[in-house]
């Protein structure tokens, strides 16, 4: 549990200091979902609960992923880069 514990606090401060590419944005998105899959997975092996949530966060966390990189390629193809500070203009 104390790993997974790491895993969130590194996986929020990338998400909020280092924010310049959207891949990089999106890694850390990825390390936050494992790392709360495996808070769960301990949690319902220490406690002895089913593993219904777990397999939930789990769909959720691959269709996030899939979802994600394909915004990545869409926004690739119109903008060129992944730089963050590109979204906020209004010049589609």
């Amino acid at each position: 549990m104390k790993a997974s514990w790491i895993g969130l606090t590194t996986a929020l401060f990338v998400f909020s200091k280092l924010n310049m590419h959207i891949l990089t944005l999106l890694i850390s998105l990825e390390a936050l979902m494992l790392s709360l899959l495996v808070f769960l997975f301990s949690f319902s092996l220490l406690y002895g609960s089913s593993f219904h949530i777990f397999l939930i966060l789990l769909t959720f966390a691959a269709c996030e992923a899939a979802l994600g990189l394909a915004l990545l390629v869409s926004i690739l193809r119109v903008r060129g880069n992944d730089y963050v500070m590109s979204l906020t203009t209004l010049n589609f």
